[in-house]
């Protein structure tokens, strides 16, 4: 049974679990992922956190998504650059303001059914191991591959692991060096009974991110790869977080 949170000294509920998003330019698909909360049970609202981190959208800025009434405890926060692919350091924002102990980090393409949050929730877990979870599409539930970088873990385990490092921003495809620092200081857990649900482009235009290319220039590219063997190499500074200024808007 989910227990309901503690009350904090200003009579705010600390939450058991913040869920965290990166948003660019998704308005449509918050607008969905909004709805989808709003009608989770009051029980599980009211241990819940949601967290959106807007990477500097310079035309649909996530604060300004309609949102539905009976929404859990929600904050809004925005890198104040609008700079290519910083996604990692949006997620690091997340993981660093969230008030919860335990974080669901996933993006914001993925909407959690209530029968997931309500797995999560009742089910106590080892808080030494991060946990994968299974995967289905949102319209007609057919099952999918597990997602790779969707993580449930503790936030002191983010920490631990060390976050995202924000110095590989501009170079699309580097956040499986999280999962790699990840594995090397925990293990993982694959839960594939508890279920994300991916909603496409088809059915959500805006599902991705559609108005900035995936594919890396020559240069991006080989600075990935040079970077990487820098850091290896003890040659170049080690992970870099909250490099980047933001500001809560909600």
């Amino acid at each position: 049974m989910i227990e309901r949170a503690q009350q904090g000294a200003e009579n705010v509920a600390t939450p058991r679990l913040t869920i965290v998003f990166a948003y660019y330019e998704n308005p449509q698909m918050l607008e969905v992922q909004w709805k989808e909360i709003a009608a989770y049970p009051e029980e599980m609202k009211s241990v819940l956190e949601v967290i959106v981190v807007d990477d500097g959208s310079p035309s649909f800025p996530a604060k300004d998504a309609p949102r539905p009434p009976g929404l859990p405890q929600v904050a809004i926060f925005r890198i104040t650059d609008d700079i290519r692919w910083n996604q990692d350091a949006a997620r690091n924002i997340g993981a660093h303001e969230a008030r919860a102990p335990w974080l669901l980090l996933t993006d914001i393409d993925h909407v959690v059914p209530a029968s997931s949050l309500i797995a999560i929730l009742d089910e106590e877990r080892p808080d030494q191991s991060f946990y994968t979870l299974g995967r289905i599409k949102f319209y007609g539930g057919e099952a999918r591959e597990s997602h790779p970088n969707s993580y449930l873990m503790t936030k002191k385990l983010y920490w631990d692991i060390g976050g995202h490092d924000e110095d590989y921003a501009g170079v699309y495809g580097k956040d499986f060096l999280f999962r790699k620092r990840a594995l090397r200081r925990s293990n993982e857990v694959h839960l594939p009974h508890i279920v994300l649900a991916r909603v496409g482009t088809t059915a959500v235009k805006d599902a991705g991110t559609t108005t900035i290319t995936r594919e890396n220039t020559l240069f991006r590219r080989v600075w990935g790869y040079l970077l990487k063997w820098l850091k290896a190499m003890k040659l170049w500074r080690g992970v870099q977080t909250l490099s980047y200024p933001y500001e809560k808007v909600l």
